[in-house]
């Protein structure tokens, strides 16, 4: 049957390394997922604790999780109700902001690797996606000079993912800072995915720009540093000026009360954070080696994700981690990388020896 669905995502196949599996995956060391699997927060284990069956029979109204959003951020900007989105992961967000603003030929502006599946859903309302190549002979480092040379008055969004998924980069807030003040002279919006910002500072983070630029969005996760993934809850916070437009188009019950409850007491536990950024980077330098063949993309010591490069163009590198049974993420699910570099995110500490081993083994090859 030919059915009249949407000619924009029927032009389209999504491209995405989320995994859904009703049995035992081929890989016994994760290094793949975006999550959490150096520590557990406390405050997240004691929120489980308390809940109950009877939170669960109505609709979920509670605003504790704004309370603490809003407690968590009051040093960087005054925010209230209206300026935070609650919703399915930080994901969730973005799927709405593209909802939001997109429509059959506008133009979006991003980098090249980031995000994949921000990049796929963008496509699918029929827009023109140019991603601006992070340069392999600068180690993929971010350059705000080359960003700014491709942004042109047609551009409705940019999308920035800080840190960068797949190399783990912290992009400079004062870089942020620029792009925004360039976007907002052509009325374009900025979309700041903080996804991993829970594996950086809170001073990096681009919150703190929020009360002067108008044309900024933040996206923020409780599945990554928080380590609450399947718990599904994230946020946007927004320009008040945006508050009745996203209203249009937002399901006030996104969060389950579950969810609501366990991730407004997490968040407030910022020692967990400073803990596991510590322990991230320990364990994260333990890659740092004068390899052979194999190379590490610019990154920042304490966000959890890496992009490692083989210099073989014909090596299958994600092939070669799982014939070690370790998961990671190919670069094919990436632009402006392939089958030789992948996306590993550092493992449980006990899993660590066995990736170096592999990570040795490999770049022998």
């Amino acid at each position: 049957m030919n059915l009249r669905i949407n000619r924009s995502i029927a032009e389209q196949t999504k491209v995405s390394y989320a995994i859904e599996s009703a049995g035992p995956l081929p890989y016994d060391i994760d290094c793949g997922e975006g999550i959490n699997t150096v520590m557990v927060p406390p405050a997240a284990k004691q929120a489980f604790k308390e809940l109950d069956f009877e939170m669960m029979r109505p609709y979920p109204h509670s605003v504790d999780v704004k309370d603490s959003i809003i407690q968590y951020w009051k040093d960087y900007c005054p925010l209230n109700y209206k300026r935070i989105v609650l919703c399915d992961g930080s994901v969730g967000g973005l799927y709405l902001l593209n909802r939001l603003f997109l429509e059959r030929g506008d133009s979006v502006l991003g980098i090249a690797p980031q995000f994949s599946e921000y990049v796929t859903d963008v496509r699918m309302y029929g827009t023109n996606v140019t991603g601006v190549p992070l340069k392999k002979e600068n180690n993929y480092r971010f350059s705000v000079e080359d960003l700014l040379a491709a942004l042109t008055p047609d551009h409705k969004l940019i999308y920035i993912d800080n840190p960068n998924n797949p190399t783990g980069q912290a992009i400079p807030l004062s870089d942020i800072e620029t792009i925004l003040a360039a976007a907002n002279k052509n009325g374009t919006a900025v979309i700041i995915d903080e996804a991993y910002g829970e594996y950086i500072p809170k001073k990096n983070s681009a919150v703190s720009l929020l009360d002067k630029y108008e044309n900024l969005i933040v996206a923020r996760t409780f599945s990554k540093g928080f380590g609450l993934a399947g718990l599904r809850a994230g946020y946007l916070l927004i320009p008040e000026c945006l508050a009745p437009y996203i209203a249009n188009i937002t399901n006030p019950y996104c969060m389950t009360e579950f969810a609501r409850s366990v991730a407004s007491k997490t968040i407030l536990d910022e020692s967990f954070l400073e803990i596991l950024q510590s322990k991230t980077a320990e364990m994260k330098k333990q890659m740092y080696r004068p390899w052979k063949n194999l190379s590490i993309a610019h990154t920042c010591d304490t966000v959890s994700i890496s992009m490692i490069t083989h210099q073989n163009p014909e090596i299958d590198l994600a092939a070669e981690f799982a014939k070690r049974r370790i998961l990671v993420i190919s670069g094919n699910d990436f632009e402006n990388i392939g089958q030789n570099s992948v996306r590993l995110r550092v493992p449980e500490e006990k899993d660590m020896p066995a990736v170096l081993k592999a990570m040795e083994e490999i770049d022998q090859l």
